[in-house]
């Protein structure tokens, strides 16, 4: 038997059959209702990405620091069945009140997420999917586009990013990263370039946009190992780095550890920061004894440079000057690098430094500003990598990733790239509550989730539009409202109060069933998952002291219209409950309207009467 959600009961009275029927509405469960109201928007808005970070690589940092994970499960592609091991929050966005799961595939590969070959098939999520280009102009933009693009659709139409729109309406701007400044996640925030690897053209775009912060690697006199070296124009041009470093530009800059330490202490705070670490691409990943991926974090020396945690003070101080607020993103940038090299040792170093920045960003929000002013989103871009737990494979499905504090996970790697996996979503703060609604589709695993599109749409919302160009223009602006998480499953039954009697003679009656219409208007979270199926029982038939037993009802169920995939049971007896129509979580949407031939066998030695039964429809979701 199928587990039940939500049950109701519809009666049908047979005089050898009498019928009665109700409308049964089953309510889903876990919808999110939308705000009639639009939310007051943020002052703020910081976004942290963990690129490359699944559930996984979160729950590994947690293990090793802690002992604890929060998002651990096991799942048998044949059976389907999931089990989730229990849950110990390990960081504190771990228990904020949104909590969601995120899809992020491109427009080219794969373009879609399937709940079903997500966790059907082990292999499917592993190939496909979107490269940090891709997802960081989704995030940036609100619009799918191809792999290795940055801020242009798949038909080349230049997209408004987020910063651009932020500087419009008069916020300051700020880009921080682990790994080099004209990355993919950051660049996809400000910048515009149909090759994510023409990076010094990316460069002198971001200098050039305006932003009030710009931070991260790619100094092109030093290695990664933090020591001297002779020029490098890999990240950038000499002529941008004679500008910024020269003071040709509005940006003061900064790339020696103390310098951003005091601009994180509050020292002499200027209008515009360009920090450039004294590191050739990474802050601390690519520094030597990087082939000890068994080694315990922390094991080979750190480079003498500013951690992501300091690089987000001090970007906060900048941009907390004035009170027109601000948009800041955030990225653990080598979490990626890591995944790529299946490198466990510093991929859960490089999780702890993000962590130690989200750490950051909540201290500043509740010591310089308010949770009532300022939104902050944890997330990652993507997946990379494939990270799953010890025995994970094709023929046994996911496993749990386990391990005590202070020791390296037990764990399993399965890609060097990026995978179709979704990846967790945290928020708290102003306007949090929209995200946790635009959350409207369901995963079988991780439960609601939405499209990495809808954060970059949300923060658009958020922002909302400059003032007119023209004294003599008129604002306007319309708050259309999106689709409410909501709807309903119902039944009812056609001619209910009339009485179903049945025909014929002899060993064998004939009756047939009212038209019984099963509507579902449900959508993805309030479904969570789930298709429904409408069975059918009968009571014994009763004339007096007199019976005959319900085994001997059959039915031979038909889909009489269907707007959706429903399909029609099978024929069976009715002294157990019987299937009658059912449809799963693909094929359940919309009107479906069944009907069944109903036949009673009379037993040899009936007595005669006027019999009378109960036949009981039930409409329930089905997992």
């Amino acid at each position: 038997m199928h587990r039940r959600s939500s049950t109701r009961a519809c009666a049908l009275i047979a005089s050898s059959l009498v019928a009665g029927g109700t409308l049964v509405a089953v309510p889903a469960v876990g919808a999110v209702a939308a705000p009639h109201d639009a939310p007051a928007a943020p002052k703020n808005i910081i976004l942290l990405i963990s690129d490359g970070a699944g559930y996984n690589q979160f729950d590994a940092a947690s293990l090793y620091e802690s002992g604890t994970s929060a998002h651990q499960v096991s799942v048998d592609p044949k059976t389907g069945a999931v089990a989730h091991s229990e849950s110990t929050p390990g960081q504190s966005y771990e228990t904020w009140p949104v909590q969601v799961g995120q899809a992020h595939y491109s427009a080219s590969g794969r373009a879609e997420y399937v709940t079903e070959k997500a966790w059907g098939d082990f292999a499917w999520v592993g190939s496909g999917a979107t490269d940090s280009a891709a997802a960081g102009t989704a995030l940036g933009t609100g619009v799918k586009t191809n792999n290795g693009v940055l801020g242009f659709t798949p038909g080349g139409d230049q997209l408004l990013t987020v910063g651009e729109q932020a500087q419009a309406v008069g916020k300051k701007v700020g880009l921080v990263t682990s790994v080099p400044f004209n990355h993919a996640t950051p660049a996809g925030f400000i910048a515009h370039n149909s090759n994510r690897n023409d990076y010094q053209g990316l460069a002198t775009e971001m200098i050039d946009s305006g932003v009030d912060v710009l931070m991260g690697g790619g100094h092109p006199m030093y290695t990664d190992a933090h020591e001297p070296r002779d020029p490098n124009w890999t990240w950038i041009s000499q002529n941008d780095y004679e500008r910024v470093s020269t003071g040709a530009t509005d940006y003061a800059f900064v790339d020696a550890k103390g310098d951003f330490e005091a601009l994180a202490a509050g020292n002499d705070v200027p209008e515009k920061v360009f920090g450039l670490a004294q590191v050739a691409e990474t802050l601390q990943y690519n520094r030597p004894g990087l082939a000890n991926d068994e080694a315990l974090p922390y094991s080979d020396p750190a480079n003498d440079v500013a951690g992501l945690d300091t690089l987000t003070r001090g970007a906060l101080n900048v941009l907390e000057q004035g009170d027109e607020g601000f948009f800041l993103m955030v990225e653990g940038g080598a979490v990626d690098w890591a995944g790529h090299a299946n490198q466990t040792t510093r991929v859960i170093e490089e999780q702890i430094d993000f962590n130690d920045a989200v750490e950051a960003v909540s201290e500043w929000v509740e010591q310089n500003s308010s949770w009532d002013e300022t939104l902050v989103v944890v997330t990652a871009d993507h997946e990379t990598g494939y990270l799953a737990g010890a025995g994970a494979g094709p023929d046994t499905g996911w496993t749990p990733l386990t391990g005590a504090a202070g020791e390296l996970p037990d764990l399993t790697w399965h890609s060097g790239g990026h995978t179709n996996a979704l990846v967790p979503l945290f928020a708290r703060g102003a306007g949090s509550e929209v995200l946790d609604a635009r959350a409207d589709q369901w995963d079988l695993v991780r439960g609601a989730y939405l499209d990495n599109t809808a954060i970059g749409e949300t923060i658009f919302d958020f922002l909302g539009h400059a003032d007119p160009a023209s004294k003599d223009a008129v604002a306007l602006e319309a708050n259309v409202g999106g689709q409410i998480a909501e709807g309903a499953l119902s039944l009812s039954v056609a001619a209910h109060g009339d009485r179903v009697a049945f025909a014929g003679a002899g060993a064998s009656l004939d009756a047939t069933l009212p038209l019984v219409t099963v509507a579902d208007t449900r959508n993805e979270v309030r479904a969570q998952g789930r298709g429904w199926t409408i069975a059918g029982s009968a009571s014994e038939f009763v004339a007096g002291n007199r019976t005959i037993d319900a085994e001997n009802l059959a039915w031979t169920p038909r889909i009489v219209r269907s707007e959706s995939g429903a399909a029609a049971g099978a024929q069976a007896t009715l002294a157990a409950p019987a299937t009658l129509a059912a449809a799963d979580r693909v094929t359940r949407v919309g009107s479906t309207v069944v009907g069944a031939d109903l036949d009673l066998s009379v037993p040899a030695d009936a007595v005669g009467g006027r019999y009378g039964s109960e036949l009981t429809l039930t409409l329930f979701a089905q997992d």
